[in-house]
């Protein structure tokens, strides 16, 4: 089976739906596929509380988000379901609270509403082939012809691969997967070097009238770490209360031993609970309510582009001709030996985003959105948020869409 479509987006996380519904929106048939069975990546199975890179970051309440376009949609769709949730400043950053639930059903909202667009989910990426310097084909597999979501296409018959034929295909697989098979550059840091994983448990029947609960439980933690109870990480975990009296949230970073492996983690996970448990009254009677649905990784492969940005762009709040997103999110860079760094713009500042970052060097017809976009490992840390990643989905989309009809990218791009 061979389809042909205009625009193909690997990845429906938070950038891949936003760039196929900018290019679905331009007019253009767009196919995104989804290895997962569910849109939204890590910000549906990630068990987040907020959405970051969002605002821009100063002493004044933002009313409104930093970029506009899709993001601003996606806000006022989580406004419209949980109008409680309203803009939250945390330490020097502002953030959105959201209910995961709430992030599916608005871009599944937005999805159903393209007659242009196809979501292929639980369909893998199996190759990409080019031709003198063009991606001409893409392979990929179903991996469960049933779908959860029926209004989505599925990706063909279980169990076989197939073809498609796209004019543009963009990246947003968090890691740079189809850039790699069609033989792109990237860089990767070393895991002595790699920022550490994420992985969020949901507790429920604490008592959580103590409220220095987020200062005593790295404290208690750091003391069995020294003690060789837990790795040296465990005393990076953070706790956060909930919405409710006897709720809260873990967050804990496993080494990259256990990134692929999430029983390990999950049985790393309640060991910790259990010696919170002995040293704190709190969470005598807690249990385990739910988790991330897999780790998620805060590091990977950034693919080459035709400019790399840097932490001097960032911190200098770098403008560029071909900016395309605005962010202000500081460098926020979890250290395995220091736990989290972060280097903050001046208050009021935002920089930007080059589409020269999204332009993958050496291949005319391919694009990177949200992670894995050319950037050093420093400047990641500040990229790769939630809001900042929809937007770079967002110009993704209508650029590609641009090149379909043109031949060629806008010209304010470079």
């Amino acid at each position: 089976m061979n389809i042909a479509c205009d625009i193909l987006v690997i990845g429906a996380g938070v950038s891949g739906i936003s760039a196929a519904l900018a290019s679905a929106r331009s007019g253009i048939r767009t196919v995104v596929v989804e290895k997962e069975g569910f849109i939204g990546g890590a910000g549906y199975s990630g068990l987040l509380q907020q959405i970051c890179g969002l605002y821009l970051n100063g002493r004044a309440v933002p009313e409104e988000t930093l970029n506009d376009g899709i993001v601003r949609e996606v806000v006022s769709g989580l406004h419209r379901l949980s109008p409680r949730n309203k803009v939250k400043k945390i330490g020097q950053v502002y953030v959105l609270p959201y209910l995961r639930e709430d992030l599916s059903s608005v871009f599944n909202s937005m999805c159903r509403a393209e007659n242009r667009l196809s979501v292929m989910l639980n369909t893998s990426l199996v190759s990409v082939k080019k031709k003198k310097g063009k991606v001409v084909e893409v392979a990929l597999s179903d991996m469960n012809a049933k779908s959860p979501r029926p209004h989505f296409t599925k990706g063909g018959i279980r169990g076989t691969t197939f073809n498609i034929t796209p004019k543009v295909l963009i990246d947003c697989s968090g890691d740079g997967a189809a850039a790699v098979m069609a033989g792109a550059d990237y860089k990767l840091s070393p895991l002595s070097k790699r920022q550490l994983a994420g992985f969020i448990i949901h507790l429920k029947g604490l008592n959580t009238g103590d409220e220095t609960l987020p200062v005593k439980v790295p404290y208690y933690l750091s003391e069995a770490a020294e003690v060789k109870r837990f790795p040296s990480y465990a005393r990076y975990t953070t706790f956060s209360y909930g919405d409710v009296p006897d709720e809260g949230y873990l967050k804990i970073n496993p080494g990259h031993e256990y990134s692929r492996r999430g029983p390990v983690v999950l049985n790393r996970a309640a060991k910790i609970l259990g010696y919170l448990a002995e040293k704190l009254p709190s969470f005598r009677h807690a249990h385990i309510a739910g988790t991330s649905l897999k780790v998620m990784d805060r590091e990977g492969r950034r693919i080459c582009g035709e400019y790399t940005l840097t932490e001097d762009d960032i911190l200098n709040a770098g403008k560029f001709d071909d900016g395309v997103v605005k962010n202000s999110w500081p460098i926020e860079l979890w250290d395995r030996n220091k736990g989290t760094v972060y280097k903050y713009l001046r208050d009021g500042e935002y920089y930007e985003i080059p589409f020269r970052c999204l332009k993958v060097k050496g291949l005319s017809n391919l694009l990177c959105a949200g992670r894995c976009i050319s950037v050093t490992r420093e400047a990641l840390g500040s990229t790769r948020v939630m809001g900042t990643c929809m937007s770079l989905g967002e110009q993704a989309g209508l650029a590609a869409a641009y090149y379909v009809k043109n031949g060629r990218y806008p010209y304010s791009y470079t």
